[in-house]
């Protein structure tokens, strides 16, 4: 027996009605009014982008009741997402860890005020659903099984299967076999 190492970054979006049987807060509610509140403060401020949430926490005129809203839902869709991920695939692989989880409203938003279609952009971005995933998993196999880069492959394939029918949306950004 052999054991293949698989680091894997996945990018899942939890559904809207999942979510909302977690949450009193519905997401996309959420993610439009934190949308429209930092694209006015841009706006006025005449900033050429568009911070993360962390840096609102520090302005004033923003409803921080808002952030706390935004940090809820993230909580839950995290929650959700771990439980889901581990439940589901613990029958394909011998481990799972988790190396880190971050919900993408957090991050730097990928569009400028000036682009097309900026604010529609924002609330798809600001919408607390979609979450960041890195993991290590391990794979068991006969020597002679899933021979060069197979392994992969047979990861992502997997992680497709598994999860379709749990997530609105699933991508596997990046994969790659590595060493213990």
């Amino acid at each position: 027996m052999q054991v293949d190492y698989i680091s894997l970054t996945l990018r899942l979006t939890v559904a809207e009605n999942v979510l909302q049987r977690h949450t009193s807060a519905s997401p996309s509610k959420v993610g439009e009014a934190l949308a429209t509140v930092i694209e006015k403060y841009c706006r006025e401020h005449k900033l050429g982008y568009y911070p993360a949430i962390e840096f609102f926490r520090q302005v004033a005129e923003v409803d921080q009741g808002l952030i706390d809203s935004v940090e809820r839902v993230s909580w839950s869709v995290s929650k959700i997402a771990r439980e889901e991920v581990q439940s589901r695939l613990r029958p394909i692989f011998s481990t799972i860890k988790f190396q880190s989880i971050q919900v993408e409203a957090f991050t730097l938003p990928a569009v400028r005020p000036n682009q097309q279609s900026a604010f529609e952009h924002l609330v798809k971005h600001y919408t607390p659903d979609t979450i960041k995933l890195e993991l290590l998993v391990s794979l068991l196999r006969k020597d002679g099984d899933l021979r060069g880069g197979a392994a992969e492959a047979y990861a992502r394939k997997m992680i497709y299967r598994w999860l379709k029918s749990t997530f609105e949306d699933i991508e596997v950004t990046a994969s790659m076999a590595v060493g213990k």
